[in-house]
């Protein structure tokens, strides 16, 4: 699967912080997207990466070709520019934690990985941008959901369509009660926003997950549909990809 995911507390309120950490002028990229073994074969490629923030919940969404996060993670984990970043949040994070050294960034990378409980993604090509949509969960929700996603082999509930072929991957992760859906896009973020209203209002494609969530009541209408997208949307901090770079 090409999509990995993180999770982490912040103050709410930080929005504003956190786009100067990661600004184009503070934020030093990696060295090199192309991820490398312990002998310096290339094993994997970085695609993009977007950072994302509501109230006191960041994500940060990472496009690969497929390599593993732990891969990803020990890739990371020697950037000097991710350090930096780490130094920068601390006075805004929930919980402190020591990513210093590579050891411990690696770490905090793996609890804080977020479980995909569904992706459908039919090719590895980048993405022009990223949308991220924070489902609110009853509070406990979420042990019951991924023991019910982990019990049933389903397929994505939430499937590319030829009717709308800017829409180039979807996913869902769950990290305790954090369950946020991810739509990547070639095209405009309007696009997501048809996406979204076809297959999940039209269609009911996220209708399994009403028994989980704190307001399971369905729009009858879509622009209250709209305004439900709207009001889950979290603000994108920064987004980077191999096509280019767009805050």
């Amino acid at each position: 699967m090409p999509l990995d995911a993180i999770t982490y507390r912040v103050r709410p309120g930080c929005e504003d912080d956190l786009m100067e950490v990661f600004s184009p002028h503070n934020f030093t990229r990696v060295d090199s997207p192309v991820i490398k073994d312990d002998a310096g074969a290339t094993v994997g490629m970085l695609l993009g990466t977007g950072l994302f923030v509501q109230g006191d919940t960041v994500i940060r969404v990472i496009h690969h070709d497929g390599v593993s996060a732990a891969r990803v993670a020990r890739h990371m984990s020697v950037q000097n520019g991710v350090h930096e970043a780490e130094r920068a949040i601390l006075p805004f994070l929930v919980e402190p934690r020591d990513t210093e050294t590579p050891e411990g960034f690696r770490q905090h990378f793996h609890r804080s990985l977020m479980t995909a409980l569904e992706q459908h993604s039919p090719d590895e090509r980048p993405a022009a941008g990223t949308v991220a949509l924070r489902h609110q969960l009853r509070k406990g929700a979420g042990a019951a959901l991924a023991l019910e996603r982990g019990t049933v082999n389903r397929k994505a509930s939430l499937l590319l369509s030829a009717d709308h072929p800017t829409i180039v991957r979807t996913a869902l992760f769950l990290h305790e009660d954090t369950l946020v859906r991810v739509v990547q896009y070639d095209g405009h973020p309007y696009d997501v926003v048809g996406y979204l209203t076809d297959r999940c209002f039209g269609q009911d494609a996220d209708a399994w997950l009403e028994p989980y969530l704190e307001h399971p009541a369905r729009p009858d209408h879509p622009d209250a549909y709209l305004a439900l997208v709207h009001e889950q949307a979290m603000i994108s901090v920064a987004h980077m990809s191999v096509l280019g770079v767009d805050y």
